[in-house]
């Protein structure tokens, strides 16, 4: 299941279209309010949930803004406290600052295992994906990726 806060479902389809992904066993939901997100992750049990990104969400119940420290840290709670109680994989993206640093309130990298930033610049095909943080394992490691026009290349 793919959240997201940002873009709508007629965007997300054009990138799929244009990436030539083509997939009924994804399921999107373009929305923010973290009760009718529980609702549908609860509903469909999904294997793997993607979050959106995480400063986008919200809760009727806190009084702040979408991205506030006490939103950013209520939303990942509930989302990691129902994941694993489902015992479903999650993804939390959030927003990157043009100095690399996640955006918005630091609470977001506390409450997490693992911390991975895909870097790169736009109009090069190469990106590197880079461990900071994994309460698991080591984050000595990188990984380097090209993109390409086709998947299966």
């Amino acid at each position: 299941m793919y959240v997201s806060g940002e873009e709508s479902i007629d965007q997300i389809k054009i990138r799929a279209d244009r990436l030539g992904i083509n997939n009924d066993d994804i399921i999107f939901l373009g929305e923010t309010d973290i009760d009718v997100i529980q609702d549908a992750i609860l509903q469909i049990n999904p294997k793997l949930v993607i979050i959106d990104s995480i400063q986008t969400m919200y809760s009727d119940e806190i009084t702040s803004g979408p991205g506030s420290v006490s939103q950013v840290r209520e939303i990942t709670s509930r989302i990691m406290k129902m994941c694993k109680q489902e015992t479903i994989t999650t993804i939390i993206i959030g927003h990157v600052t043009k100095d690399g640093n996640i955006a918005g309130p630091r609470v977001l990298e506390h409450m997490v295992d693992t911390v991975l930033y895909l870097e790169g610049e736009r109009y090069f095909s190469y990106r590197i994906l880079r461990g900071v943080k994994n309460r698991f394992g080591s984050t000595n490691e990188i990984g380097m990726f090209e993109m390409k026009d086709s998947r299966y290349v």
